[in-house]
């Protein structure tokens, strides 16, 4: 193993030829210099492990080679040296980014510490670093936020499953992020290279799910006017996302068991059958054991899905994390709608974490970028929508302004239609121009 690096800077030859020989005798290998902008120009060439700077050198003195030096390379750990030992002195050395401080003359004992602390001080910096940006990277793959107890399990789980190669049911309410789970196994796995194919079960008829499965010849039935490939034999070696699998019907289950059973299928219209490979994720926000008990989901078919099943969590159980999404969906709704950026305050923060979020966080999302739309900065809470429970019966209801109902109208409506603009405006009867234009009063 090669010896650390040192660079040593002082305008004092005799200075240099005691640390030539100190640095030897402790191991290290080193490089002198009698000026800094000779250190700065070998630092660009050769990046050492550890600059010892005297502070006083006439021209460019240490405390602006150590400003200049952190400038490009703010890990390098740097070692002042001077005289001039003061408690200002000091000071000045470490605002201007030194790593620590030491007086001349000094001692080769104490010269070894002082290089042992700074070194052992930015291999420790350098691994929480290194820790951090490997838990962020694994965050960013997995696609979501959040680091509540409940979401680090979902990770545990996501990282297990997509080293294995086997059917997957992901349980949870509507809005929850179950796609997300499933694409984040898919994008970890081994078929990452692959296709990851998403079908809603839960709107199409079985004449159209199993064209979408399958695919089907051109005649095979009425407006099938040409030959369509199916999305099992689209997603090749991927993985078949199947969203609200509860929500199919008894005939497709049988079609969908031979299916994995027998890893082809055959088009409609068809008489040639084709090999799927794919993986099959399964999500659903029902209750798929009782299902089979009723007698509602074929048993066969849920125990061949059923190898590993993953709960997510609803937002009210992991209310933790509230504050990282509002905020994440605040600064990205404001640079989409380009609006100065928004800041919680404490007392909202503690609203939105308190509230019942049934849509999950797909409400909260939908919730944030409304606010962003209307251009609330104080972010106030509606209320919810319960306006007897605080009132007695026999009091009159308030009186509001045509305006302030106007307001309460197109909110509501905004909200139903996710924020989409033009959806809004058809509802409302309105043309795009004059909504925007409420919008901005």
């Amino acid at each position: 193993m090669k010896p650390a690096l040192l660079y040593f800077v002082d305008d004092d030859a005799l200075a240099c030829r005691l640390f030539q020989r100190h640095s030897k005798q402790l191991g290290y290998a080193c490089q002198v210099f009698s000026q800094a902008p000779d250190c700065l120009a070998a630092i660009e060439k050769t990046l050492p492990a550890m600059v010892l700077a005297d502070l006083t050198m006439p021209g460019m003195d240490g405390f602006e080679l150590i400003r200049r030096i952190r400038q490009n390379h703010s890990d390098l750990p740097i070692l002042a040296l001077t005289g001039q030992s003061t408690v200002e002195r000091a000071v000045q050395a470490m605002q201007a980014g030194a790593s620590d401080f030491l007086k001349k003359p000094y001692e080769q004992e104490e010269l070894c510490l002082a290089i042992e602390r700074c070194l052992s001080h930015a291999q420790i910096a350098s691994e929480n670093r290194e820790l951090k940006r490997q838990v962020l990277d694994s965050q960013a793959g997995f696609g979501m936020l959040g680091d509540s107890e409940a979401m680090r399990h979902i990770y545990a789980m996501i990282d297990k499953l997509a080293a294995v190669d086997c059917p997957v049911i992901i349980q949870g309410q509507s809005g929850s992020g179950k796609e997300l789970v499933a694409r984040a196994i898919h994008d970890r796995g081994t078929r990452r290279a692959e296709p990851f194919v998403v079908i809603d079960c839960g709107c199409l008829s079985d004449t159209l799910l199993e064209s979408e499965l399958f695919g089907h010849k051109r005649g095979a039935f009425t407006g099938a006017d040409k030959d369509r490939t199916g999305l099992l034999e689209m997603a090749r070696g991927g993985t078949v996302f199947l969203d609200e699998i509860g929500n199919i019907s008894e005939s497709m289950q049988a079609k969908l068991l031979r299916v994995i059973q027998e890893h082809s299928i055959t088009p409609v219209g068809s008489s040639r059958s084709i090999e799927v490979r794919a993986r099959f994720i399964c999500a659903t926000h029902r209750d798929l054991p009782q299902m089979v008990e009723a007698g509602e989901f074929r048993h066969d078919l849920y125990h061949r899905l059923n190898v590993v099943s993953i709960a997510v969590p609803t937002l009210n159980e992991r209310q933790g994390d509230i504050p990282l999404l509002a905020q994440h969906f605040a600064d990205e709704f404001c640079q989409k709608y380009q609006r100065p950026k928004l800041q919680f305050s404490a007392a909202t923060m503690q609203q939105l974490c308190q509230r019942h979020w049934s849509g999950n966080v797909r409400e909260l999302r939908n919730y944030i970028e409304r606010c962003v739309i209307m251009n609330e900065s104080a972010l106030a809470m509606p209320s919810e929508p319960n306006p007897a429970a605080n009132t007695p019966a026999s009091a009159e209801p308030s009186l509001q302004t045509l305006h302030e109902l106007e307001v309460v109208h197109i909110q509501r409506v905004l909200e139903s239609v996710g924020g989409n603009h033009r959806q809004a405006a058809d509802i409302l009867g309105i043309s795009r121009t004059t909504l925007w234009r409420k919008l901005r009063d």
